[in-house]
């Protein structure tokens, strides 16, 4: 797929592991015609079950630990969910959790074109710790999620920093009412 291919406006979601992204956009699908939530471990977890998965054992062994997916399996496994979906042109795709590091930002601008914005989704710390022990997921263990937010550190503010020169809108979401109780 070229940039000119594109198939579907694409917002990416992004932030700290337990800042509401997905409350974010469970409130923000259900007051805007045409949004749609697409979760990237979502996915993978999908893509790992599907038969024949060329990608199925790299998302088994890496998805529990939190590891990242290779950029590769991330783009084609998006890729393939969009060229599923049927056509609809008012449709928007709120991509959340994704891009997560530079190399798969820059493989989405080449295979897939630009995204139309991003949304950075910013909590403190203590509220993110307060939402990881109210959570209670595989992934919050608090060694693993330790060492999830060290990579959003790393690797995704970094990433940030990259989109809010190629992206045209970057939008950060800090601790507003649009949240009230949850971040």
């Amino acid at each position: 797929m070229s940039n000119q291919q594109q198939l579907q406006p694409i917002i990416f979601l992004l932030g700290p592991p337990n800042a509401g992204k997905s409350y974010l956009c469970k409130r923000a699908v259900s007051e805007i015609h045409g949004l749609q939530h697409v979760v990237m471990s979502d996915l993978l977890r999908w893509e790992e079950k599907r038969p024949h998965s060329p990608w199925a054992e790299e998302i088994k062994s890496k998805l529990p630990t939190g590891t990242l997916v290779s950029s590769d399996a991330c783009i084609s496994v998006l890729e393939y969910f969009l060229r599923g979906l049927p056509d609809d042109p008012s449709r928007k795709i709120i991509l959340d959790g994704f891009p997560r590091n530079l190399d798969q930002a820059r493989k989405f601008e080449e295979q897939m074109g630009t995204a139309m914005a991003t949304i950075e989704l910013v909590c403190t710390p203590e509220t993110l710790e307060k939402r990881r022990m109210a959570r209670a997921r595989a992934d919050d263990e608090p060694a693993i999620a330790k060492g999830r937010y060290q990579g959003f550190l790393d690797e995704t503010v970094p990433t940030i920093e990259h989109l809010r020169g190629v992206v045209p809108h970057v939008i950060q979401v800090f601790n507003l009412n649009l949240l009230q109780g949850h971040c």
